[in-house]
């Protein structure tokens, strides 16, 4: 366990939800909005990382990544020692996190279907990288689906490039999305951020045993989701979707938001890269990144 930790500069913030903990590790709910680690771009905006540390009292240390529009599990390390352990249990080959991506069209599979797609990383060179990919609800009108996701690779913006390569884009996504598509939900179908969740984790730990972690959606992706007439059956499909939501959190941190969605703009023109802190340790820039 560290010892350096030191609780300076600390803020009023209202602690993230709880999903999962051990003594050496905890998955938290992030919201959206929430960046994983504090960016130069962004020197003023909220993090997960400064949030949960204070929440635990210690120095805590991101296993994986999420967007900052996107939602959902997120697993830190609560000591340094299990860092690179989690780290390496998330990059095996058995563990699972499954996502939720609200996506544009009518989704003629049922799954499972594998994209394998090579995906070309910041020196530009050719990665693997390789999705599994379910249907858990679709219809004409609205012309949309939700899909089940499983990332088997780490890369950038993996399933967000998956699920656009199988010709349909996630609905909120000003990266690789529909840009008219995204106007016309945010208008007519209160649509207003990235419409991708991280469902759950499933991660093997050295002992044999595993993190098994599920998230609820937030407040903003239920009222949309659950207004489709393809509900029931994702719900059937996919029994978590009907867990009572998660309030958003007022960008600010002062605590859960009513009824106001998080304005994600200009959201994806930081990505979690350029993070720093003079509190923390530095962030692996090799995170896995979803």
């Amino acid at each position: 366990m560290s010892s350096s930790f030191r609780p300076r500069r600390r803020r009023n913030r209202t602690p993230l939800t709880v999903l999962a903990e051990g003594a050496d590790w905890i998955v938290v709910a992030k919201p959206p909005s929430l960046l994983v680690h504090r960016s130069e771009m962004l020197p003023g905006a909220e993090a997960a990382l400064q949030v949960v540390r204070d929440q635990v009292g210690r120095h805590v240390y991101p296993i994986h990544r999420l967007d900052r529009p996107a939602s959902g599990c997120l697993l830190f390390a609560t000591t340094q020692e299990w860092a690179g352990p989690l780290s390496a249990a998330m990059a095996s080959a058995d563990a699972q996190k499954t996502y939720l991506a609200f996506v544009r069209g009518y989704f003629k599979e049922d799954g499972p279907l594998t994209v394998d797609r090579p995906m070309k990383d910041d020196n530009g060179n050719l990665r693997e990288a390789t999705s599994t990919v379910w249907c858990l609800g679709r219809s004409h009108e609205p012309r949309c689906s939700l899909l089940r996701v499983q990332p088997r690779t780490g890369r950038y913006h993996q399933v967000r490039r998956h699920v656009r390569d199988l010709m349909h884009p996630i609905i909120g996504d000003t990266d690789h999305g529909d840009s008219k598509v995204n106007r016309w939900w945010r208008d007519n179908g209160g649509a207003t951020r990235l419409g991708l969740h991280c469902a759950s984790l499933s991660i093997p730990l050295p002992d044999g045993s595993r993190i098994e972690a599920v998230s609820p959606l937030f407040e903003d992706h239920f009222a949309v989701w659950s207004a489709q007439p393809w509900w029931a059956d994702a719900v059937a499909a996919f029994p978590s979707l009907a867990l009572p939501p998660l309030p958003l959190r007022d960008p600010a941190g002062a605590g859960p938001l009513a009824s106001r969605a998080p304005d994600d703009a200009t959201s994806d023109a930081m990505d979690e890269h350029d993070m720093v802190d003079d509190d923390d340790p530095p962030m692996d820039p090799n995170l896995p990144e979803d």
